[in-house]
């Protein structure tokens, strides 16, 4: 192995396509260290050129290094190991991979920032937070005194106040997607919330802060920014912004889906089919799986087992569709009556609410809930708040199919 990554685990790591963006035919490999013997075979062997450490190890690597640069010394974390002629020299990039990532963002932390973990990335994100000019207070689970920072349990940060906070615990990574280290709807001071968790892309800690009006970041543009360090690090050449940019881009493609939420007759079906198709994705029409797995209609189910058991189905499936990737959703239109439904579909989802005006929606008497045109506007102003609540951006589908697919994708593909 000449470049690549250990840690343990490493299944989901998407570090090797990272690196392939900025130098194609790079020899990288995933090397699982599971215990501290094997690493420390793995590093007095020498075997690599360059290597990234990931958890558990970023602190246990250093008593074998030969040298450390001043980030890694500071902060007592590596997760860059350079093999020079045999001299292994400790770094740290994601000082600067989570740094940039605030600043390109234009997030200030000139305020108070609570920081829960205390490993060592946790130590990283302490030190670029300090390098932008703010103060910060750790929170662990067994708060201790000697520590560089001034530390709280988790009750008392619930019984604090903070202007940012920031989870590098692994606690919302995957596959335990369903779990978040705090209640943050009940931090109400906190207005802007980072996890630097990148798999999935929006943990289910940035999913509520945003309902609860916050702003949210993942991790994956921390990933990316310092891969591109360690990249430098490696061959000794800058990676330039536009080409951070580019795989950013083209890391949150491979990982994405398009959820399109919206009333029944909003055009969901027609535009996802024709979305997919531009975008070469898979396509799902919810409804219509389920139907497949009823084998009776929507209608049938709703006056014989009831809109409750309807709910539950339709929550099943969305479970199952956790694991999808490149793929355009079409949502059912009562999708969003339940917030774990857009939790599970947002995780790895760019939700896009298709809205059509309401003169132009149109009830049938296959659906249970808008049999007819009256009824169908009734629950478009019912369900309005929700749409707007869940959906990422909004596009309007009131003119032609064409134009409304290319502002979707332009959405995808960050042109707009």
């Amino acid at each position: 192995m000449e470049y690549g990554l250990i840690g343990n685990p490493l299944g989901h790591s998407i570090s090797p396509a990272i690196h392939a963006c900025f130098h194609n035919g790079i020899d990288y490999q995933l090397h699982p260290v599971e215990t501290e013997e094997a690493l420390k075979q793995f590093l007095e062997e020498r075997n690599f050129k360059a290597v990234n450490v990931t958890i558990p190890w970023k602190q246990k690597v250093i008593p074998y290094l030969d040298e450390l640069d001043p980030a890694a010394r500071a902060i007592g974390a590596v997760n860059c190991i350079v093999n020079d002629h045999g001299r292994l020299t400790g770094h740290n990039t994601d000082v600067s991979g989570f740094r940039q990532m605030m600043e390109r963002n234009h997030v200030s932390l000139s305020g108070k920032t609570a920081v829960l973990g205390t490993g060592g990335a946790s130590h990283a994100v302490c030190q670029a937070v300090v390098d932008l000019g703010g103060s910060v207070v750790l929170v662990s689970r067994h708060p201790r005194e000697g520590s560089r920072f001034s530390m709280l349990s988790y009750p008392e940060l619930m019984a604090s106040s903070f202007d940012v906070l920031i989870n590098t615990t692994p606690v919302g990574m995957s596959p335990d997607c369903d779990a978040a280290p705090v209640e943050i709807g009940k931090l109400s001071s906190v207005h802007t919330v980072a996890d630097i968790i990148a798999n999935p892309l929006r943990t289910k800690l940035q999913f509520e802060a945003q309902l609860a009006g916050k702003k949210a970041y993942g991790g994956l543009e921390m990933l990316v920014r310092q891969a591109a360090r360690a990249q430098e690090l490696f061959f000794g050449t800058a990676v330039d912004e536009k080409t951070v940019m580019s795989c950013l881009w083209q890391m949150k493609m491979m990982q994405s889906n398009v959820v399109l939420i919206g009333m029944p007759s909003s055009g969901k079906t027609v535009v996802g089919r024709m979305l997919a198709q531009q975008l070469g994705w898979d396509f799902v029409e919810m409804d219509a799986e389920l139907v497949k797995r009823f084998g009776t209609s929507i209608r049938n189910v709703f006056e014989t087992k009831g809109e409750t058991w309807f709910r539950d189905q339709e929550t099943k499936l969305i479970e199952d569709l956790r694991s999808k990737k490149r793929t355009v959703i079409s949502t059912g239109g009562g999708v969003i009556k339940r917030v774990e439904n857009m939790r599970m579909l947002a995780e790895n989802g760019v939700v896009i609410w298709l809205d059509r005006s309401p003169m132009l929606l149109h009830g049938t008497s296959e659906r249970p809930l808008s049999p007819d045109d009256d009824a169908i506007r009734r629950l478009y102003e019912e369900r309005l708040p929700l749409y707007r609540l869940y959906s990422d951006r909004c596009v309007e589908n009131n003119g032609q199919l064409n134009e409304t697919v290319r502002a979707i994708e332009e959405i995808v593909r960050g042109e707009n």
